[in-house]
């Protein structure tokens, strides 16, 4: 770009760091209606007056498109002032009929951007099909003055309330549960399926659930994990922005390959974006909470479904084959199990056990030979589900975890106590986790038709007090809660603030006479 001005300029990693426009961002707020006509009226209502001539009229008129793209400039800029946004021109991406597409943001919206750009409110990076990079956009100093002058909160902007959160996918997620980057949303009507009322329901009660409570990271001043990912498409390594605050705990279910009895799973929440050390210092409303990790769910189901108990006491130990110690060659057997669940085919499996693996760990150098001596002895050990390793039978398993999942959800949903679910395993308050067990397999039963399996969790956070017998400490343990406990207990002042922020907007929500007096 030809200018050398600090604000107008980003270099390549600075254009990474990025997230797509929200086209759902909405808030009913007079105050923040207030905040948008200001705009609209002093900038905008010239240049894109209110049609009155007789005929068909948009689905949604250019100011309420405008106001979608502020709030969530604005949102972007709150949480991140470093964030830009990814915005596509192609019209073809502005499909107004879309059930995808709730406010029916329409390709006028294109025009409004440049207008923005035109009026100095903005900044623009033009992006190219040969850089691999849509159009970025960022608020200018100008608008970041008004938007520091401005006295509405992000607590203020939500989702739309129409937003689709049941989605019928043309693809899956990979070996390793990640959905592709662009995954094909398929149209559909809530008449091909009895359940789709109930079912969307469901997942609305419980955003609405996530959205009214407090779920953030305490040690992080500001709610943003930066870190770096592999991106495929560009084969480097870029960054990334993971926000943990208020606009990234809304989920969907996701079904796959354009089929409702394939997949079914939850997506979303900034839980299932970060690692699981990180996860460890999540809370919710200001408690501790515990991960219960029930990754051994799809053996035991493979083996439910063919008439059989699990009745290994270690399902994953093996002869040691590509390690002397056992506990390390049985965490890459788990993994590899996990993987060999949702392939199609070995080598499928075996190239998502190496990206799962530790950069620069032994494991992540294995070869598909050494993968598969330990593929082929677990496979000799559960000779009855061999058939259900690299057969393609993953999203099936996904369907019915999906369905013990929305037990487990809709349980605690209606106790208004908020879990996360991160697909095979939950997080909870530790005041809960006795209670989530008994949820999860009881909701196994239920969806296995009565078949009796025990499903425990696989570890959780051990109080100091469990420990402590007749007083004394028993040191001997010591090791073992130390590598428990979660990295960091500190309440920054900005984790401080936002939780405060969050109760005082909570408080008007559910009191909004006193909004008014």
């Amino acid at each position: 770009m030809e200018t050398s001005n600090k604000q107008t300029f980003k270099t390549s990693e600075e254009l990474d760091y990025s997230r797509p426009l929200d086209v759902h961002k909405s808030s009913d707020y007079p105050e923040v209606n207030s905040f948008v006509d200001t705009l609209w009226n002093e900038y905008l209502t010239t240049e894109f007056p209110e049609s009155t001539s007789p005929g068909k009229r948009p689905k949604t008129s250019t100011k309420k498109q405008f106001k979608t793209l502020l709030l969530d400039l604005f949102v972007a800029w709150t949480e991140d002032p470093d964030l830009v946004l990814g915005v596509s021109l192609k019209k073809g991406h502005y499909k107004t009929g879309s059930r995808y597409n709730a406010i029916h943001i329409s390709y006028k919206i294109v025009d409004v951007v440049h207008y923005l750009e035109r009026l100095g409110l903005i900044h623009m990076y033009l992006g190219s099909e040969a850089a691999k990079r849509t159009t970025r956009i960022w608020p200018s100093e100008k608008l970041i003055v008004i938007f520091t002058k401005t006295e509405i909160s992000p607590l203020m902007v939500r989702p739309h309330e129409d937003k689709e959160v049941l989605v019928l996918s043309g693809k899956e997620p990979d070996s390793a549960g990640n959905i592709p980057f662009k995954s094909k949303e398929i149209e559909y009507k809530d008449d091909e399926w009895a359940e789709i009322p109930r079912l969307r329901s469901e997942v609305q009660k419980y955003n609405e659930l996530l959205r009214q409570s407090f779920i953030d990271i305490g040690h992080l001043e500001h709610p943003v994990i930066k870190d770096k990912y592999w991106d495929t498409r560009k084969r480097q390594s870029v960054d990334r922005a993971i926000s943990t605050g208020h606009f990234n705990k809304q989920v969907r279910r996701i079904f796959y390959r354009g089929s409702w009895d394939l997949g079914g799973r939850y997506h979303g929440g900034f839980w299932q974006q970060i690692s699981g050390e990180m996860r460890k210092n999540i809370l919710i409303n200001d408690f501790r909470t515990v991960e219960l990790d029930f990754s051994g769910l799809h053996i035991n189901i493979a083996y439910a479904l063919e008439g059989h108990s699990l009745d290994f006491q270690d399902p994953y130990e093996l002869p040691l084959l590509l390690s002397n110690y056992k506990q390390e060659q049985r965490k890459w057997v788990k993994s590899l199990a996990l993987m060999a669940f949702n392939a199609s085919e070995e080598r499928k499996a075996f190239q998502a056990f190496r990206s799962a693996q530790p950069k620069g760990s032994l494991s992540k150098r294995f070869t598909d030979n050494q993968l598969e001596q330990l593929l082929k002895a677990f496979k000799e050990k559960h000779a009855l589900i061999q058939q259900y390793l690299c057969s393609d039978k993953g999203v099936e398993f996904m369907n019915i975890d999906g369905r013990i999942a929305t037990k487990v959800i809709n349980y605690f949903t209606d106790k208004q106590e908020p879990v996360l679910c991160v697909h095979d395993s939950f997080i909870c308050r530790e005041q809960f986790k006795e209670e989530l067990t008994d949820v999860m397999n009881k909701a196994v039963k239920e969806v296995l038709q009565d078949y009796q399996i025990r499903v425990e969790p696989n570890k959780e956070v051990t109080d100091l007090q469990n420990r402590i017998n007749k007083g004394v400490l028993n040191v001997t343990s010591m090791k073992d809660l130390y590598n428990e406990r979660p990295i960091d207990l500190r309440r920054t002042e900005g984790y401080i603030l936002r939780w405060n922020k969050h109760q005082y907007w909570l408080y008007m929500l559910q009191n909004p006479i006193n909004l008014q007096t």
